[in-house]
């Protein structure tokens, strides 16, 4: 199912900019929803990764395959929606975390931060990914 809604984001991103970037929240909200909430025995950490594995995924397929000129300033949009769907995402992840009776609380911070750590990592690394200089 994420596979799917990250294919589609994708391709709504193609082939109808900037629609696909502008439904950047909202598709990343559904799929760290579905992630954290959806009744599976993953621990919380394998589930804290797969959230930051498809915000990166998504964010780089929205860099390189979105329409557009892919200068400077459409990198700030990216960016800025992508903060937008991030607001609800850690708010989700901080219910999971809350919510998770396997842990202690020491090491459910250590999971959040090393989620604020990967997207972090995530946005020095990717930044400029797909950006053409002219």
């Amino acid at each position: 199912m994420l596979m799917l809604i990250l294919l589609t984001s994708i391709l709504i991103g193609h082939f109808w900019p900037p629609n696909g970037i502008l439904a950047t929240p909202l598709v990343i909200t559904v799929m760290i929803g579905l992630i954290l909430f959806t009744d599976v025995d993953f621990n919380i950490f394998v589930k804290i990764f797969l959230s930051y594995l498809f915000i990166g995924l998504n964010d780089i397929n929205i860099k390189l395959f979105a329409g557009g000129l892919h200068d400077m300033e459409g990198i700030g949009w990216i960016h800025m929606l992508l903060f937008i769907g991030l607001i609800p995402c850690f708010i989700m992840l901080l219910i999971a975390v809350y919510q998770d009776k396997v842990f202690n609380i020491w090491i459910k911070i250590l999971g959040v931060l090393m989620f604020i750590l990967m997207i972090y990592i995530h946005l020095e690394i990717f930044e400029t990914l797909g950006v053409h200089m002219l």
